[in-house]
């Protein structure tokens, strides 16, 4: 009979000791500060290339850029972006003097929502934000010949997109996608303010730890 007490007395402690440590665990996840990253943590990054097709005033353009990103918990990428107008762009009627080429480039932070990002196929939302340059340089067509900046002027945009990415390997990643540009003080010779408000269609090659 004495054993048998003593069992259910040592049980008795157990239970009241398991109490006891859940209600300090309480207190003390009470006490403790939330944070996005969560109790369980996982932290990307990533660096790409991307490569990008829009319009301006009915001629097609393409740019080039970079972006660098760190990934949290595989939801969110944060980071930095920049984009150059590759300088294949003609503008007949900006410059009663000559023809124009379009140069120019556009950069700044970025945050990109992911969704399902273990999935092979999954979708991303990026956001980005920041400031540019843009100008028109003459062209002497009869002359093979690039004479100066005739006009140009710096601008802020907002482009928010959508994209399509797919898992090709546990480091590599390809987005397809499209954007809508969104610009603000940007003033050039015989052009319309919103000239450079255009969708674009963009592929991303992503290198990194997802």
């Amino acid at each position: 009979m004495s054993f048998m007490a003593f069992a259910q007395e040592e049980s008795q402690n157990n239970e009241d000791g398991e109490e006891v440590k859940k209600e300090q665990k309480k207190r003390r996840n009470k006490g403790e500060i939330k944070t996005l990253s969560g109790d369980n943590y996982h932290s990307g990054g990533f660096g790409a290339i991307a490569f990008k097709s829009t319009s301006y005033i009915d001629q097609s353009m393409v740019l080039g850029g970079i972006r660098g990103g760190w990934i949290i918990n595989r939801a969110v990428a944060l980071g930095f972006e920049g984009w150059g107008i590759i300088p294949t762009t003609t503008l007949t009627d900006a410059y009663p003097l000559a023809d124009v080429v379009v140069l120019g480039g556009y950069g700044g932070f970025f945050i990109e929502p992911i969704v399902f990002s273990n999935q092979i196929v999954h979708i991303t939302f990026p956001i980005s934000g920041g400031a540019g340059w843009m100008g028109y340089q003459e062209k002497f067509s009869n002359f093979d010949y690039y004479g100066s900046i005739v006009s140009d002027d710096v601008y802020w945009y907002v482009e928010p997109g959508a994209a399509l990415e797919i898992n090709v390997s546990r480091h590599f990643r390809i987005d397809l996608g499209a954007s809508k540009r969104f610009t603000q003080d940007l003033t050039l010779l015989n052009t319309p303010s919103d000239a450079f408000d255009e969708w674009s269609y963009f592929l991303t090659l992503k290198f990194g730890g997802f």
